[in-house]
């Protein structure tokens, strides 16, 4: 004899039969970003939590409060959005003082832009020596536009996708300035913070 069952799909991932309910975990890496249904990486997501910042924290305009509505790697004095690791960044704020759920924080700008240039540096001397393979490696498809941010740090730096880039302080300077524009989505990042940056790595 035949059992028939009604299947009830209730939207949050909860599916019925009869008696027994069956909780379903769906997880879908789509990259909604690129289908323009995602804020871009730089944006203002507000993703923060309630660390107190050290009383010499300075932010990009010179005070010491949080710039709650810049975008999120100028807030965090991250403008090439490095995602927190154990590393021991010079000027990185440990993790209670952190206001950020994901991304490094630096005590100021000059230090995230430093830490941008020695992780660029280190990437190419490690044999991400090509524009793509660069930015593959920093800025992974799942949650990027990686193919438009390749070709937008080729057409800053006038390489084609094949050329191969020596880590030269001229190289790192254009590659910071290309792309910390498409992580934070403006031109935060001068030639003078550059050379202050690149004078203590």
């Amino acid at each position: 004899m035949d059992k028939k069952k009604k299947i009830l799909f209730i939207s949050g991932g909860v599916l019925t039969t009869g008696a027994i309910v069956t909780t379903i975990v769906m997880i879908r890496r789509r990259n909604k970003r690129k289908r323009g249904l995602l804020p871009p990486r730089g944006s203002n997501v507000l993703t923060t939590n309630n660390n107190e910042l050290p009383s010499n924290f300075q932010n990009w305009n010179g005070g010491n409060t949080y710039l709650s509505n810049a975008p999120r790697g100028i807030r965090n004095n991250n403008p090439g959005n490095l995602i927190f690791t154990n590393i021991k960044w010079n000027g990185k704020l440990p993790k209670e003082q952190n206001k950020d759920r994901r991304f490094e924080m630096f005590i100021a700008p000059v230090y995230g832009v430093r830490a941008m240039i020695k992780d660029l540096k280190h990437d190419i001397e490690k044999g991400k020596n090509t524009v793509p393979l660069l930015v593959e490696e920093y800025a992974p498809r799942f949650e990027n536009n990686t193919d438009h941010y390749i070709q937008t740090v080729c057409k800053d730096l006038k390489v084609s996708k094949s050329a191969k880039l020596l880590p030269t302080k001229n190289t790192l300077r254009l590659l910071v300035l290309s792309m910390t524009t498409v992580e934070t989505g403006g031109n935060y990042v001068s030639n003078q913070l550059f050379e202050q940056a690149y004078a203590i790595i």
